[in-house]
């Protein structure tokens, strides 16, 4: 992309296209028992339409030949030039989902961010709200990492959770249920091992989930680990 055509670089990947997310949305919902809350600290349970070990497995394992900035893996997903202030997946159009409006954040939240040379980074985690899409329920995020000093290099967001995955989910606090991602990370959510960014950046995704019964107005949303659960989240 010549990196003068436009401040936004659109990254495409290829996922599934929205009719299949719409599909994998029948009979996906498991309930949490009675020893499973919906806390944020709670331990996560089996995510609907997602692998059981969804948050050890072997997902979360993968790329570790993608270095700081390197060219081995995801390098289709470099942020662009020096002056480019966003990394937008451009492929979440093929779920129908545009995240190049996606407004006021309705929920905030800063997470340590792994950087080479700065203990102290941060990432800012940021919320923009659930939309409903028929058998389906989308949320937009936002993510930027907060650092000065150390590596400046693109990275993967993989790697600035240190070298862990992006797993949200959303609970229907009403029938005590927990959505996780549709398909499973590779398929129901922005790929977090494909694009990268660079601090000061904000990498734009989304994620889908299993909408709720007709009469649920709100879920509870967590965005990523180590992040305080955002309850009451409405869905329009």
């Amino acid at each position: 992309m010549n990196a003068t055509a436009r401040s936004t670089s659109r990254i495409v990947r290829g996922l599934a296209a929205a009719s299949l997310i719409t599909a994998l949305a029948a009979g996906c919902q498991f309930g949490i028992g009675e020893d499973e809350q919906p806390t944020g600290g709670s331990d996560p349970a089996v995510e609907q339409g997602e692998d059981p070990a969804g948050d050890g497995s072997e997902t979360d394992q993968q790329d570790p030949q993608a270095s700081d900035g390197g060219s081995e893996g995801g390098g289709d997903g470099t942020a662009g030039s020096d002056e480019e202030d966003a990394v937008v997946d451009d492929d979440a159009a093929a779920a129908g989902v545009d995240l190049s409006g996606v407004g006021e954040p309705v929920a905030t939240a800063e997470i340590p961010a792994t950087v080479e040379g700065n203990d102290e980074a941060t990432m800012t985690v940021e919320l923009f709200g659930l939309e409903r899409r028929d058998d389906t329920v989308v949320a937009t995020f936002a993510f930027t990492v907060n650092s000065d000093t150390g590596s400046q290099d693109a990275r993967q967001l993989y790697h600035f959770l240190g070298n862990s995955g992006w797993h949200p989910y959303a609970i229907d606090t009403v029938n005590l249920n927990k959505h996780g991602v549709l398909g499973g990370a590779k398929v129901g959510q922005t790929d977090y091992q494909s694009m990268r960014f660079k601090p000061g950046q904000t990498f734009y995704a989304y994620a889908s989930f299993a909408a709720p019964p007709e009469d649920v107005t709100a879920m509870d949303v967590m965005m990523v680990d180590g992040a305080p659960m955002v309850t009451g989240v409405e869905i329009r």
